[in-house]
């Protein structure tokens, strides 16, 4: 296992702050993730982003030795390995647990050998598990439809095209991707669902997970914020004292 920490910084920090917090979020593809993601963030500033997809597209874009490894694994088809995923993630945590932030995870980990793997370095004690039926999440995928030149997507069940299967601006036709299918779509919650099950169970054994079921994230997020609420209620009183 080759060992990238010579170009990176160090893991090894000064404690984090008793008030930081590593928080992750769980959820199928197109289960709504994203946007409670974004709510959080919205109403809880003292947590920063971390998306293991958006630190893996840097990484390869700007040339960083960990960012040529990922991009030799995914040139050739596999998966980044953990070592690789874990130094990318701890990364930027450092520099946030150094500035007094708290970490929501996005993406990573994955599966239960990953989350043994950054309990190493990092310590996660709070999992937001969104538990959505996939009756919803395929209905609300399939409906996603794309204008290729232009990038342009459209939703029928909230932002249609002005004439079906008609891009807006060109005329043009619009088509739907392979993934977008519902077969496709059901395929890849069946594989999210048997990678993180044990993951799941994991950390429901270390008593930090908390699920959420639904089928509108408006419908969710106050119960997500008001169990996030209760969990930081120590920390508003430890800044007050």
């Amino acid at each position: 296992m080759e060992d990238f920490s010579q170009d990176e910084p160090s893991t090894t920090s000064s404690p984090p702050s008793s008030c930081a917090h590593s928080l992750l979020i769980l959820g199928k593809p197109g289960g709504g993730k994203g946007t409670i993601s974004g709510k959080i963030l919205s109403d809880f500033p003292q947590f920063r982003h971390l998306s293991t997809g958006d630190q893996l597209r840097q990484h390869v874009r700007n040339g960083t030795k960990l960012g040529l490894e990922a991009k030799k694994h995914m040139d050739e088809g596999s998966l980044v390995p953990d070592n690789v995923m874990i130094q990318m993630v701890m990364k930027d945590a450092v520099e946030a647990i150094k500035n007094g932030q708290s970490l929501l995870l996005d993406g990573f980990p994955r599966t239960m050998e990953q989350a043994v793997a950054l309990d190493e370095q990092l310590d996660v004690d709070m999992v937001i598990n969104l538990c959505i039926p996939n009756d919803t999440i395929i209905e609300r995928i399939s409906d996603r439809w794309i204008h290729p030149a232009s990038g342009r997507v459209y939703n029928y069940s909230y932002k249609p095209p002005k004439v079906t299967g008609i891009d807006d601006e060109t005329g043009e036709p619009l088509v739907q991707r392979d993934d977008d299918k519902p077969e496709s779509v059901l395929k890849r919650l069946n594989k999210y669902e048997e990678a993180t099950r044990p993951l799941a169970q994991y950390y429901e054994d270390k008593g930090v997970i908390q699920t959420f079921k639904g089928t509108q994230s408006d419908v969710i997020y106050p119960e997500v914020r008001e169990w996030l609420e209760e969990q930081l209620a120590d920390d508003v009183k430890a800044n007050t004292i």
